[in-house]
């Protein structure tokens, strides 16, 4: 929901739900209630309201109301229910909208809202140490709870998950609540008592309410309550206790050790995933050493340095922890590091921690936010302490001399999949894949989705992922409340930055697939942000390990990250103005293809670097055509992206998709205008090539029309030859033959070679299926001296070609084996993977006329296999006849042995398979 957009409905789901009218100055309470009886149109409205004002796509809410099972008329049913829902709201409900990206709903659920808000305070305030205002406001959250949430709607698919999801919420705001009342001596005991009676596995739960026992006196039944939580992880679970339980255990048993303690890892958690790392953090730390560890929110810092330091522990080596996420730049971090060693606070303490650290493995843990005043710190404990390695972990490396940064980034695929496995003990898969895949490959994603295997399959889990910070709420283990969620972790970063380097950080979001430093100033920059400032703000997000920049200078986020970004994007009100800059960018950047195009209608084969960037950038455009036919709700725009590309779509084999658009975007697109002309051409040619061709014939008379009424030259003789080609599709020869005579006739007076050698091409193909071989002969010659003269390489190819079946249709055989030959070569030179096709089919008749009947065999199977992987069929009727005779011929004297023959070059690559032809040439 836009920040302009103002909500016309509230929803309550903290209980059963209940829509609402909104009443100012009485939120979370809601005015007066709006009844909407029927259960499942009642789940629509919270389903949307749980969007936050975005749309959501018709086949999402069908699996969500319905599941994945019941597919009777799904969208008919959707229909139905959201008029139910309207009539329902009465006058309200112009608040359910439907866009071209789905149903959503102006409504916002207040008391859920109002519990996050409440969440977000106490882990605020707690770092204040303000325990007194932790509870009130945990009490004030707790109080916005009606009963169990959702339950009027149990059973519908979606509610499940939600259900676990606020449930989650409310246990967070419980034991901040608890563990706050028990400092402040509150009377939380037996609210306690409850909760771990109802949660006996929970950890922390169990662990606060034997503290409450024991500080009531009942230190006996506190530690058998602790007892009873071992033996049932062990037994249910097979894990043992979490380090902070057994330290409660020690402190209750009496057992206050003297030496530093560190959370080391045991069997409750395997470790997977970072052996390499792992093997090489403790060869280092043998000696004297600084190292950081350097990564991203969730990508295992933390969890590395712990194994690290437990496998220090068994070898003998001491080992002290400092954590630095709970303090602040105004603490004294002095005096923490005191605490952590068990150093004296009065006197030259840093003196006399480094004496005790002598020998010792110090590990400082979460030191982003204080980078500039633990740095001095550090720097001065590594020349006074003797032996003392430093493991630091962080998202921003200390800048110290002689300091080793280990930069630490996604888990390899194998070992995330591993990581999964171990956790929810599924099997690997496509669907375990998809998981880790959907979270980045981050360890702490992939904890948090392993544990939602608890109450969804793999398989149901992977059909949800994309939904990743919403559903991944919360873990097993909460080693920290920043932890908690992958939402947690990416908040505690974004609140270490800067404004303006968090507004960079939202609006490189909308880049799919990384951008360069050029796109990110059109994008980034504005609204409070200059183009030249944002090099620098880009430097600092690398510096953050939220941004990574790869060999090509390209900046990119993991998935995760982005969206999180886009998730910001929104709730900053940024979200429509930065993306129409990015579409803004990517209509640039279409432009940028065709003014190659424009240069040779078939420059960019001889250029890679254009169409290797494009195809780099093929994920910004789709972004960008898809919002604009969604949430961008601006179809006309897509035509600027799709239509000069069209010869993009084309090689990439997108010509379906590519349609699509240009459908969408023709219905906005006035008659008559240059605007319609050109996305005509372009759907015209996308499908011509996807087989199309009455309906082609039909798009391109409108495009002719259009361009002749409008006076373009240009763009008439590129229409007149698109209806020349389709018309040879269609077999009618006569019509190709008139079309490309007033084509050449206009290419010639315009001086435009790509069209005038293409008309005269296409002239002497309609003059070979009436029969005219020496004329179809000549109109060849004439159409690759325009091409050569242009020096277009792949029009030299097409005329080459043909000149080649002329050759051999005239008895010349060996004459047309050199001369394809040749044209093979150069088509190879420029990448032009269709000439290559034809080449080989021409090729495969002449082996075959000439007895070499296998060869012939291998030829026909690879073209024939690859025109249909990049969907460019050939359409030409006496080629295609020729291919067919050499099928014949070759079955004809192999025998069975032909399809043996086929079926061992079906997968052979098409490079393999032209190297050997070319290098047997050449002997």
């Amino acid at each position: 929901m836009r920040a302009t957009d103002h909500p016309l409905l509230e929803l309550h789901v903290l209980g059963p739900a209940e829509v609402l009218l909104p009443a100012p100055g009485a939120e979370p309470a809601g005015g007066a209630v709006v009844a909407v009886r029927q259960p499942l149109a009642r789940a629509l409205a919270v389903r949307l309201a749980l969007a936050r004002g975005k749309a959501v796509a018709d086949d999402i809410l069908i699996r969500d109301l319905w599941g994945d099972d019941d597919a009777a008329r799904p969208t008919a049913r959707l229909r139905v229910l959201a008029s139910r829902l309207r009539g329902a709201l009465g006058n309200h409900a112009p608040a359910l909208q439907r866009t071209p990206a789905g149903f959503s709903l102006r409504a916002i659920p207040t008391d859920l809202v109002a519990a996050e808000r409440a969440l977000a305070t106490v882990d605020a305030v707690r770092r204040t140490g303000d325990q007194a205002r932790v509870f009130a406001t945990a009490a004030a959250g707790l109080e916005l709870w009606r009963g169990e949430p959702l339950s009027d709607l149990e059973g519908i698919p979606f509610v499940a998950s939600e259900q676990q999801r606020l449930q989650s919420l409310q246990l967070e705001l419980q034991l901040a609540w608890g563990e706050a009342g028990l400092v402040l001596g509150r009377q939380v005991d037996a609210e306690l008592e409850r909760l771990a009676t109802a949660h006996p596995l929970h950890e922390r739960l169990v662990g606060l309410s034997a503290l409450a026992l024991a500080r009531a006196g009942r230190q006996a039944e506190a530690l058998d309550r602790l007892r009873g939580l071992r033996h049932r992880l062990a037994e249910e679970l097979g894990i043992d206790p979490a380090p902070e339980t057994v330290a409660i255990e020690d402190d209750l048993r009496g057992l206050h050790l003297s030496t530093p303690r560190v959370p080391l890892p045991t069997a409750a958690s395997n470790f997977v995933g970072r052996d390499h790392e792992q093997s090489m953090l403790l060869r280092e730390i043998h000696r004297p050493v600084l190292i950081t560890l350097l990564g991203g929110p969730g990508v295992g810092k933390t969890r590395l340095a712990r194994e690290v330091a437990a496998q220090a522990v068994v070898q003998g080596r001491p080992v002290a922890w400092l954590d630095l996420a709970p303090l602040h730049a105004s603490d004294n971090l002095v005096a923490a590091l005191a605490a952590a060693v068990g150093a004296e606070s009065n006197g030259d303490t840093v003196a006399h921690s480094a004496e005790l650290l002598a020998g010792t493995l110090l590990v400082v843990d979460n030191a982003e936010h204080l980078v500039d005043e633990i740095a001095p710190l550090i720097d001065s404990l590594r020349f006074k302490a003797v032996d003392l390695s430093i493991l630091v972990t962080s998202q921003r490396p200390l800048r110290l001399s002689d300091e080793q940064v280990h930069r630490l980034g996604p888990l390899p695929a194998a070992a995330a999949t591993a990581l999964f496995c171990d956790r929810s003990g599924a099997s690997a898969g496509p669907a375990v894949e998809t998981i880790c895949t959907a979270v980045d490959r981050l360890p702490l994603g992939i904890e948090l989705a392993a544990g939602m295997t608890r109450t969804l399959s793999v398989q149901q889990l992977a059909d949800r992922i994309d939904h990743r910070l919403q559903l991944l709420i919360r873990g097993r283990r909460d080693p920290g409340i920043r932890h908690a969620s992958l939402r947690a972790a990416l908040d505690w970063s974004h609140e270490l930055l800067e404004p303006s380097v968090r507004t960079a950080l939202r609006r490189l979001s909308v880049f799919a697939g990384g951008c360069t430093l050029e796109a990110a100033e059109q994008v980034v920059a504005g609204d409070g942000i200059q183009v030249d400032e944002v090099a620098e703000l880009l430097a600092v997000l690398v510096d953050r390990s939220l941004v990574t920049m790869d060999d090509d200078e390209r900046f990119s986020l993991l998935e995760t990250i982005r969206e999180y970004g886009r998730g910001q994007l929104r709730a900053a009100g940024e979200e429509s103005a930065v993306r129409g800059r990015h579409a803004a960018w990517c209509v640039g950047l279409a432009k940028f293809g065709e003014q190659y195009a424009r240069l040779n209608q078939r420059f960019s084969l001889r250029e890679p670097e254009v169409a290797r960037r494009l195809r780099i950038e093929e994920p910004n455009l789709l972004a960008a055509v898809d919002w604009c036919l969604g949430e961008g709700n601006d179809p006309g725009r897509v035509s600027e992206i799709v239509a000069p590309l069209s010869w993009h779509w084309y090689y990439r084999g997108m010509m379906t998709q590519a349609r699509g658009w240009l459908r969408s975007s023709l219905a906005t697109l006035a008659s008559g205008t240059p605007e319609r002309a050109a996305a005509l051409t372009a759907l015209a040619v996308q499908t011509r090539f996807s087989g199309g061709y009455a309906e082609a014939r039909d798009i391109g008379l409108e495009c002719v029309a259009i361009y002749r009424a409008l006076g373009d030259s240009r763009g008439l003789a590129v229409g007149l030859q698109g209806l020349t080609l389709t018309s040879l599709a269609l077999q009618d020869e006569y019509a190709a033959l008139n079309y490309a005579h007033e084509a050449e006739t206009l290419g010639r007076s315009i001086n435009f070679a790509a069209v005038r050698g293409g008309a005269l091409n296409c002239a002497g193909l309609a003059l070979r299926q009436l029969g005219y071989q020496r004329e179809a002969r000549q109109m060849f010659e004439e159409a690759y001296d325009v091409w050569s003269g242009s020096q277009d390489d792949q029009g030299m190819v097409i005329a080459g070609g043909n000149l080649s079946i002329a050759d051999f249709q005239a008895g010349q055989v060996e004459a047309a084996r050199r001369r394809q030959l040749h044209v093979l070569r150069i088509a190879r030179s420029i990448g032009y993977t269709v000439g290559i096709l034809d080449g080989l089919g021409v090729l495969a008749s002449i082996e075959a006329a000439s007895g070499r009947y296998e060869l012939a065999v291998r030829l026909l199977t690879v073209a024939e296999r690859h025109r249909a992987d990049i969907g460019a069929p050939l359409f030409i009727p006496d080629e295609l006849a020729a291919m067919a005779t050499a099928w014949t011929a070759a079955r004809s004297s192999l025998g069975p042995e032909a399809d043996r023959i086929a079926d061992s070059a079906r997968h052979l690559p098409l490079n393999t398979l032209l190297t050997e032809l070319l290098q047997d040439a050449a002997h």
